[in-house]
């Protein structure tokens, strides 16, 4: 497992799409942070601290992240490499792991950096700095469970196109058109999707149920887009 882990590790950083990436999840980080603390300054949005415009700042960032994982896997597909890297790592489910535990390692890192950023710009802005910490480490989580989502639908679904609209479709597009009505069965349909799970775990909110509620939905999310990633890799040639 070991020897697994340290090759997806070395052909990650030796592409060039970890570098562009994380440079346009952190630019995304900045930009979404001072808009946002700009907005709080004018009353337009609802935000008590610099953490909370970083929460509310990263649901912009999560693209960048999303696409850095699933292109873990399904880049494999594309190129063709699938072939060459399950010669050296038979074991599907060895592979999936290596692939997700590197995603992992650099999502949980670069997700509090950004967390840290987004935090810092908000608090020159709005002259308070309280609870960026605390909000990093959340948004380090919230994109690990994330990335580990987009590695194991990638596995499943193998076409970056079709992984990506499938991911956008369920974290960023399908809950606000169900909130929109303001239908009490079509809200509770949007808070078990993994987006408004994630952004519940975010933001500390305790309705309709408490953060760790929000989080134990998006690890369930993430659980099933693995086995499913897991099932398809065991049953498909590459």
């Amino acid at each position: 497992m070991r020897a697994a882990i340290g090759s997806e590790w070395t052909k990650l950083w030796t592409t060039r799409t970890i570098w562009w990436a994380l440079l346009a999840a952190f630019v995304l980080m900045a930009a979404a942070a001072g808009q946002n603390a700009l907005y709080v300054t004018n009353g337009d949005i609802d935000a008590s601290s610099a953490g909370d415009v970083a929460v509310l700042s990263v649901a912009i960032a999560q693209l960048a992240f999303v696409a850095l994982a699933m292109l873990v896997m399904t880049g494999e597909y594309s190129a063709g490499t699938i072939r060459a890297t399950l010669s050296w790592i038979p074991s599907r489910g060895r592979l999936l792991s290596a692939k997700i535990v590197v995603v992992a390692g650099v999502t949980l890192v670069a997700g509090v950096v950004a967390g840290l950023l987004g935090g810092v710009i908000a608090a020159g802005i709005l002259d308070d700095s309280s609870d960026i910490a605390v909000s990093a480490v959340k948004i380090g989580i919230y994109l690990v469970l994330l990335g580990a989502l987009a590695t194991g639908l990638g596995a499943a679904l193998r076409g970056p196109v079709v992984t990506l609209v499938v991911l956008l479709m369920a974290i960023v597009v399908i809950p606000p058109l169900l909130q929109i009505p303001d239908i009490s069965v079509l809200n509770g349909i949007a808070d078990a999707f993994p987006g408004v799970a994630g952004n519940h775990f975010l933001a500390g909110d305790s309705d309709p149920y408490p953060p760790a509620g929000g989080l134990l939905i998006l690890m369930g999310w993430t659980l099933l887009a693995v086995l499913a990633g897991w099932r398809t890799m065991k049953r498909r040639d590459a």
